[in-house]
């Protein structure tokens, strides 16, 4: 599939990036999000970009493992409930 040159700013800086169109939309979500928080930590005094774009790198990462681990106890549970209906379905229709 053919990739779509997408430009996007952030922090003061435009970017060119080749994205799959299904991807566009996020992509310049993604890039509204983080100029958004750029906006919010400048209003609470963080001022330096560099530390504003660390903060924000760092927020993310510990949403995603949040998110991560969220997602792998639903499994591990999704998994137990079918071990669990497993055990009670297989011995009725062996017999």
């Amino acid at each position: 599939m053919e990739e779509l040159p997408v430009r996007v700013k952030i922090a003061d800086r435009t970017y060119k990036l080749f994205v799959e169109p299904e991807s566009e939309a996020i992509v310049r979500e993604a890039a509204k999000l983080i100029q958004e928080e750029l906006k919010q930590y400048r209003e609470m005094g963080i001022n330096e970009t560099q530390d504003a774009l660390a903060r924000i790198a760092f927020d993310c990462l510990v949403t995603k493992l949040r998110g991560e681990r969220h997602m792998q106890r639903l499994q591990q549970m999704v998994f137990d409930k079918i071990t669990q209906l497993d055990q009670v379905v297989t011995p009725a229709i062996t017999t």
